[in-house]
């Protein structure tokens, strides 16, 4: 039977700095392994695998090793996660022409293409398909267009009750990433920065779905220990969903720990004790700034204090009861020296709840005719254009005292304190 490839794309140059440690890092495309999973269901032979910063060559030959050269007739699918990748994905393409000039490309990405196909076409010239937008339900059909007549498969289930979660056994090398289980989607909290800030945030995936789903996800091998990362780009957990996630984890058996990320105004420092006890060991915190004048401008809180008061309680909390805290600070569009030392102080001050830092400087990413609203606004706040590193990427000069430059050294002396 054919193998349906189906290739995150990796990158050629990276967003952080191009050290062997920030390559090593390895983000699963778990919107993708959703896609592969709902295409099982389909009837499909299917494999993930994943790019991250190796060259396309060596994507290439792990195709090779799984029977790319046998699949004559089915297309291969390019999902692609961020700008960076786009000169990954050409040269993918044409190596992967090399040796089969007639495979269709299918390629998709959320939110890199938005709702311009016409553009990425430009850029994607290769591609024989472009998906836009969430593909969920129509990815089976997109595949099908690309057969030729007569082509026929068989079907080994029902694609709505059988896929209750993602299938890490199609994921190539699944030890080396940490599995997701997606519990909602959407946030709509309006920062300026957040691709996601007017899209309605759902409710929580129920506890029993989560159950069913994490069941099905824990593989029980000779390899490492398999934890969960709670996918939400807003997660608010409730306490009858945190009482029903303990009761659930004990009824049947599951001792994993798992990690999410959110915001720390939105998690109700009396559930931190519950949320301990039903397996939570890491959350990433978006604090982004401990500079009052940077929080209002990047519409996170119009009460600084208030939210850095709530801030500072969660952090406490979470370290009485054993759960490690990341935060991830912005540098934003205004920083001065003064706000950048206003930041510093305060994580300073709670060193000792703090397991690790994240920092970075804000990067505009979309279609230059999207963004243009979102960077003048930048501008007024004393940003300015540094340079494009590629298309759909604009790195800034976040004031006239912080230069691009400046700013990457800021966050690396920021997260090495």
């Amino acid at each position: 039977m054919e193998r349906l490839f189906c290739i995150s794309a990796g990158q050629l140059i990276v967003k952080k700095s191009d050290t062997v440690i920030n390559k090593k890092n390895r983000y699963l495309n778990y919107g993708l392994l959703s896609l592969v999973t709902t295409l099982k269901y389909e009837g499909w032979n299917t494999l993930q695998i994943q790019g991250l910063f190796e060259s396309p060559a060596k994507t290439i030959k792990k195709c090779v090793e799984f029977g790319f050269s046998q699949s004559s007739t089915l297309p291969l699918l390019i999902s692609i996660p961020s700008f960076y990748a786009i000169s990954w994905v050409n040269e993918f393409i044409s190596l992967i022409k090399d040796i089969n000039s007639k495979v269709k490309i299918i390629i998709g990405g959320r939110w890199v293409i938005a709702d311009r196909s016409d553009l990425m076409q430009l850029l994607v010239p290769a591609a024989d398909i472009i998906v836009s937008g969430l593909a969920d339900t129509i990815i089976n059909k997109v595949v099908e267009s690309c057969l030729p007549t007569g082509f026929t498969k068989v079907k080994i289930g029902n694609p709505i009750k059988n896929k209750l979660s993602l299938d890490y056994n199609l994921l190539h090398e699944r030890e080396l990433y940490q599995p997701s289980l997606e519990v909602s989607r959407g946030c709509g909290m309006g920062c300026a920065f957040c691709q996601e800030k007017s899209e309605p945030l759902q409710s929580l995936k129920a506890v029993k779905n989560v159950a069913d789903e994490a069941k099905s996800i824990l593989l029980t091998d000779s390899l490492n220990k398999m934890n969960l990362y709670f996918e939400a780009s807003m997660f608010i957990p409730v306490k009858s969903w945190v009482k029903g996630l303990i009761v659930s984890r004990e009824h049947n058996a599951l001792n994993f720990n798992w990690r999410a990320e959110s915001r720390v105004d939105t998690i109700n420092l009396r559930l931190v004790k519950d949320l301990a006890v039903s397996g939570l060991k890491v959350l990433d915190l978006g604090l982004e700034s401990a500079s009052h004048s940077q929080l209002v401008r990047m519409n996170k809180t119009k009460n600084p204090k208030l939210y850095l008061d709530r801030a500072s309680k969660l952090l406490k909390a979470c370290h009485d009861h054993g759960i490690f805290v990341k935060i991830n600070i912005l540098l934003f569009a205004g920083e001065t020296s003064k706000t950048v030392s206003e930041t510093i102080e305060w994580l300073t001050l709670h060193k000792e709840y703090i397991k690790g830092v994240s920092v970075g400087p804000v990067i505009v990413f979309g279609w230059e005719s999207d963004t243009e609203k979102y960077v003048n606004e930048l501008q007024s706040y004393g940003a300015s254009k540094s340079h494009v590193p590629a298309v759909g990427i604009q790195h800034l000069s976040l004031s006239k005292e912080i230069d691009h430059s400046k700013a990457i050294d800021i966050s690396k002396d920021i997260s090495n304190t």
